[in-house]
């Protein structure tokens, strides 16, 4: 899936798209080449490379029969061609190093995207895993 000539909001569906595909190289070509990335364990991938060799290798192994799932939640346009996206997902088929299925997984995902003369692109994308029975307290 292009993300040319797109709204921003296109970046997330076709982040899932390449994902379940398990295509690393699609996938790839959704960030810039500076892009910053943190997963939901905390690891910072700093460029393009860095977050494809990473996800490459996991869609090797653990994510090597998932399917992500969800939604866009919010686009907020933080300056003319910058925008900001939450894509609720749940993902399914993974599992542990060991290969033991992990059962369902939700989170968000926050991507800043950037239009470019390329279409958009991820600048900094930072996932986060909804761990349930963690709730924060009400404000």
């Amino acid at each position: 899936m292009s993300v040319t000539n797109s709204k921003p909001e296109h970046v997330a569906a076709a982040f899932a798209d390449a994902w379940n595909r398990h295509d690393m190289d699609e996938f790839a070509s959704l960030f810039a080449s500076d892009a910053n990335f943190v997963n939901v364990v905390g690891v910072w991938w700093k460029n393009r490379s860095e977050i494809e060799a990473a996800h490459r290798a996991a869609h090797d192994t653990m994510f090597r029969d998932s399917r992500l799932e969800g939604d866009v939640s919010s686009v907020v346009e933080l300056a003319q061609g910058l925008a900001s996206i939450h894509y609720s997902w749940t993902l399914t088929g993974a599992s542990a190093p060991d290969g033991t299925p992990i059962g369902i997984r939700k989170g968000i995902l926050l991507l800043i995207v950037q239009e470019g003369r390329s279409g958009w692109r991820i600048k900094v994308a930072q996932n986060t895993d909804i761990v349930p029975a963690i709730i924060a307290p009400a404000a």
